[in-house]
């Protein structure tokens, strides 16, 4: 796990300040390499954080026998070991034990296809000087980060959009970025919130060839669902066999190894697995609450002590608002996500005992674990009942209104799901994932950026998500939806960002491209069938959990309670960030829609904790970023 920088372009960068901006991603070592190809300038930077192989001969910039080679690379390969003995077949010599080599023989051997030989995580690039050309990739999910841009004769590249502020990108904001975020509390791939810089979506290279542009080429498709060949018990055991599989190549590290531990099936199940293919005890970290209802430490301790792991608790204090800043910096966007925070702390925690930690992140995305996935379900089969008898159904939704008090969440599901009845499940279930529909999204918005948006409305990137994946049933069509919105965006995105802000690696072995091929290749209804949430996940695991986790209903996930501190601890920062003055000179939004949000939430008509987060999150960005300072370029303005 490292950070990367580089560029291509015409005139010689200093790497310096880029590579010292990304110190935290990559803090054992550094380095560095420039070379000239037709005129153009090339530079690659690199902070390593020593995970495998820990000797001097893993570092990178790394170069091939010859030197026409030279790649930065982030991430890790749980293949490399099957892979250099393959291309040592091959008649490949290697030099060290890093899978950062994997890919330079790889390339030699295979070209652009050396994508599809990675499992793993990764993100690099790759100057070959023979052919003046750059080759960079992404891993499939996007468990790791790639950001670029290019002004017409540059290309800058790097792990964090932080790296391309110090080579020169402006800070103009993308409106219609604004506008995303308010709707889904992240900004979508390729966007970014910077109206000049891109992501590299995953699954996908950029090459950039001798006097040409980046070219965006996907390499990798979920598969099409199909019935499977064997029956559900046979189903079950090979699901169970490739969860040990994946988990087991998880474990490859020459440093201290240890995972996250929430008390939920997802983490209990991967804390099973790693504890019964590892030879020492596994250490084992968890967060712990003063509000009970948050709180699942007594399921976390039921499987430590199944399983005889060092267990660590970590309590979480309301006062864990004040890290608001530093969460910031390491997103360098806008991230509406208050999980993010519970991450940043337990990664703090985490990392002074070990380097590297296991996540149960992808789960419920892989199995349909969700309740949105059940309401999807019963959505299909309402589309059997008369559009008449619906509408009527539909017209319930008004009645559900009143969720103020404890049964909220149920009252908002049932809501929702009644106002759906009017569309096709796929709109109703993009609408579920949504934080604020598109009426409220104008709503919210300043007149300037609202007018820009009625002229020039973005696509909506769910329901092109839905139309692109492939499936007969809007069921079938969830994990690979799921993976390129929630979890890439948002749940990968805040595991990658708040554990790297302390040099701790955060591994999903869930999110094994394998896994996830042969999870999006069963038809919905095996993996849920009736609606019954994660079912053949569970039937696999079932033997590995307390009974206590395995029977539980209750599921809350790792999730702060908000409105509590919106109530209570940030109500002084919420009063200071989002006062009407501060909101209309900031542009952004109207004071007169903030100040509807608040009232609702604090008259407790409707829980608006998540957008009064998002907005609080949203002018402490912009203080931090576009607000002038003497360590930022100059042209901060809305695109």
């Amino acid at each position: 796990m490292c950070g990367l920088v580089g560029e291509v372009g015409f005139h010689a960068a200093d790497l310096g300040p880029a590579m010292d901006a990304l110190a935290h991603r990559g803090p054992d070592s550094s380095g560095r390499w420039h070379g000239e190809a037709s005129g153009r300038h090339v530079a690659l930077g690199f902070r390593r954080l020593r995970i495998i192989d820990l000797s001097a001969a893993a570092d990178q910039p790394m170069t091939n026998e010859d030197g026409t080679l030279r790649l930065v690379f982030n991430g890790e390969l749980y293949n490399a070991p099957a892979l250099r003995r393959s291309l040592v077949a091959l008649g490949h010599a290697f030099r060290s034990r890093s899978d950062t080599e994997c890919i330079l023989h790889g390339y030699e051997q295979w070209g652009d296809e050396v994508t599809r030989h990675l499992r793993g995580m990764f993100a690099f690039a790759l100057w070959d000087a023979k052919n003046e050309r750059l080759l960079a990739a992404r891993d499939r999910l996007g468990i790791k980060p790639f950001y670029w841009s290019f002004d017409g004769g540059r290309l800058t590249f790097g792990s964090e959009l932080k790296a391309l502020r110090t080579l020169g990108l402006s800070g103009d904001v993308d409106g219609a970025a604004i506008a995303s975020y308010l709707r889904h509390l992240y900004v979508p791939a390729p966007a970014t919130i910077f109206a000049r810089a891109r992501q590299l979506p995953a699954g996908h290279t950029l090459t950039l060839e001798k006097g040409g542009t980046p070219r965006i080429e996907r390499y990798w498709e979920w598969p099409a669902p199909r019935p499977p060949a064997q029956g559900r018990r046979g189903l079950v055991a090979d699901l169970r066999a490739r969860l040990d599989d994946a988990v087991r190549v998880h474990l490859m590290s020459d440093v201290p190894l240890g995972a996250f531990l929430s008390g939920g099936v997802d983490s209990s199940v991967l804390v099973a697995l790693a504890a019964r293919a590892s030879s020492r005890p596994l250490k084992t970290f968890t967060l712990t609450f003063d509000e009970q209802l948050f709180d699942e430490r007594k399921y976390a301790q039921s499987v430590a002590r199944m399983y005889g792991t060092e267990h660590t608790e970590i309590p979480i204090s309301p006062n864990l608002v004040e890290l608001l800043p530093a969460m910031v910096t390491g997103f360098d966007e806008p991230f509406g996500n208050p999980t993010a925070l519970l991450v940043y702390a337990l990664s703090r925690e985490t990392r002074r005992h070990v380097t590297v930690a296991l996540s149960g992140d992808g789960g419920d995305e892989m199995f349909l674990g969700y309740p949105r996935h059940r309401g999807l379900w019963l959505a299909e089969l309402a589309r059997l009942v008369p559009a008449s008898i619906r509408g009527g159904l539909a017209g319930l939704a008004p009645t559900v209104l009143r969720d103020s008090t404890a049964g909220r969440h149920a009252f908002r599901r049932a809501r929702e799901w009644l106002e759906g009845l009017g569309e096709t499940p796929e709109q109703a279930y993009a609408d579920w994932m949504r934080y604020n529909s598109a009426d409220e999204t104008l709503a919210l918005l300043s007149p300037a950026l609202a007018e820009t948006l009625r002229r020039d409305p973005p696509s909506d990137f769910l329901a092109d998500l839905f139309a692109r994946a492939p499936g007969p049933r809007s069921i079938d069509k969830l994990t690979p939806v799921d993976a390129q919105s929630f979890l890439a965006h948002n749940v990968l995105a805040y595991s990658d960002r708040m554990s790297m802000a302390h040099g701790l690696e955060v591994r999903v072995p869930f999110c094994d491209h394998l896994l996830a091929e042969f999870a999006a290749g069963l038809p919905g209804e095996m993996r849920m069938p009736r609606g019954k949430l994660k079912w053949l996940f569970k039937e696999a695991v079932q033997d590995l959990l307390p009974p206590e986790v395995r029977d539980r209903r209750d599921k809350v996930g790792l999730n702060p309670p908000l409105p509590l501190w919106i109530d209570r601890e940030l109500k002084t920062l919420v009063g200071e960030l989002l006062e009407p003055d501060a909101v209309r000179r900031r542009g952004f939004v109207r004071p007169e829609s903030v100040a509807r949000l608040i009232d609702e939430h604090r008259s407790g008509k409707r829980d608006r904790s998540l957008q009064i987060w998002s907005l609080v999150v949203l002018e402490q960005w912009a203080r931090q970023y576009l607000d002038v300072r003497s360590d930022a370029p100059a042209g901060c303005g809305v695109a």
